[in-house]
């Protein structure tokens, strides 16, 4: 008889289904099984290889993805090669794997998951670490100047931190996940500020609890400070190098918070002093700020405040799209939809949630600016169901209607009320709350 193998995955779908179903429990914090994993995978070697030439890790409640995202466009405008690994997805699974801002092909991830699968024996994975060995298995064989990691949850136990950066970056610290990180700002600021390295270089943002600042101190990590350090002032930047401050005219026309924007500006005027790499002139400097305004202001980022056009929509309509989903961000969304409400259009929120998330703190902040909430349940087991989602919100909208699904939730928004709005006054529709709102939003406009 013939010893013929049992076939494995065959697909990349194939394999997120069996990855998915390797470990019991979707989330168990610690570093003991990845390490493990990461040491028999021979990764050790790779990652103590002169390539990638700088790493950098990005933690944070908010503005990770899109700060890196900053970065990584920044890089490729320097003519530097650049990988990313991020979190979640909201299409393909392929964006988490990023080269020179292209995800990685399917072939490329089956490889790497085989791999994984090789190396671990018995050892139980999660979802997320599979998925991060796979990453670190495809990016750090790659010819990279530098390479951006994403924390997915929290910082010290979180799998990607068994990496030590060049470069930490913590964007912002604020209730979420906190059944994992803990009920306060210093306590979960202690576990984000576990990604800094003793001796190591660190870019810290607005508002962090004294625990990130206290940890950064104990263990003598060079720490720049925004609004210390690197700031903004009106149209004047000052960001810090090695040896004095810079300042730059200018700032970036983008809809995100200067936060993000400036934690990601100081981070490449490190890493191009780290890297001594020449610029196309010839200067002893890759860092052209003309160069990078233009670049981020022409940045589109998919699931950040990204407005959706379509020829179906009437000239006085906008819809944007955004992943956020805690009272963090939902301050910020107030600050963006300001400008609209004062013109008097209709604002209307398309919404829905997961159930870990403080929906009520969300639409306490929220329900001000909103007309009407277009609230449907998500397809995924974590979802909200909608007899919490309506309890939740109705703590405090004014207007709120319920639908089977998002796509009905979103044909109803996008009719509504469209006769009160003018060239000076448009209708605008935020389609938020999740990363799966935003995955079913852009089916659902792509098949408009």
């Amino acid at each position: 008889m013939s010893d013929q193998k049992i076939p494995g995955p065959q697909t990349l779908a194939d394999w997120l289904a069996y990855i998915s179903k390797t470990h019991p429990a979707e989330i168990e914090m610690g570093l003991g099984r990845i390490r493990q994993v990461f040491n028999l995978m021979g990764l050790v070697e790779c990652a103590g290889l002169a390539q990638p030439k700088q790493i950098v890790v990005v933690s944070g409640t908010n503005g990770k993805g899109s700060t890196i995202a900053l970065i990584e466009a920044g890089l490729l405008s320097m003519g530097l090669a650049v990988g990313t690994y991020t979190s979640p997805h909201i299409q393909n699974y392929n964006e988490r794997v990023k080269i020179n801002a292209k995800p990685v092909s399917d072939d490329k991830l089956i490889a790497a998951f085989s791999h994984v699968e090789q190396a671990r024996n018995d050892t139980l994975l999660t979802y997320f670490e599979f998925g991060t060995l796979a990453a670190f298995d495809i990016l750090f064989s790659a010819e990279l100047d530098v390479l951006v990691l994403e924390i997915g949850l929290g910082g010290r136990l979180d799998a990607v931190n068994i990496i030590d950066a060049d470069l930490s970056i913590i964007t912002s610290v604020d209730l979420d996940h906190t059944d994992w990180l803990g009920t306060s700002l210093e306590v979960i600021g202690n576990e984000k500020a576990g990604i800094l390295r003793p001796n190591g270089q660190a870019i810290l943002g607005e508002n962090l609890p004294a625990s990130v600042y206290q940890y950064a101190k104990e263990i003598a990590c060079q720490s720049l400070l925004i609004n210390e350090d690197f700031s903004r002032s009106d149209q004047n930047i000052v960001l810090s190098s090695h040896i004095e401050k810079l300042n730059f005219s200018g700032f970036p026309v983008i809809r995100l918070p200067d936060n993000n924007i400036l934690l990601a500006l100081q981070a490449l005027q490190s890493l191009s002093e780290n890297l001594a790499v020449n610029c196309l002139q010839g200067e002893q400097t890759s860092f052209c700020y003309p160069a990078l305004l233009k670049c981020f202001s022409n940045l589109v980022i998919p699931g950040r405040l990204e407005e959706i056009k379509s020829a179906k929509f009437s000239s006085t309509q906008r819809v944007f799209l955004d992943v956020g989903h805690n009272p963090h961000a939902a301050r910020y969304l107030v600050t963006f939809l300001a400008q609209f409400k004062k013109k008097g259009g209709v604002i209307n929120a398309v919404y829905s949630s997961l159930a870990d998330k403080d929906v009520v703190a969300l639409s306490e902040i929220l329900s001000p600016v909103f007309d009407t909430w277009f609230l449907a349940p998500l397809a995924d087991e974590r979802a909200l169901d909608i007899t919490a989602l309506e309890t939740a919100v109705g703590k405090h909208a004014k207007n709120m209607l319920s639908f089977l699904s998002l796509n009905e939730a979103l044909n109803a928004a996008l009719t509504a009320r469209l006769d009160q709005s003018s060239p000076q006054s448009p209708s605008v529709t935020l389609v938020f709350g999740s990363f799966y709102v935003i995955e079913a939003a852009k089916a659902y406009f792509e098949g408009l």
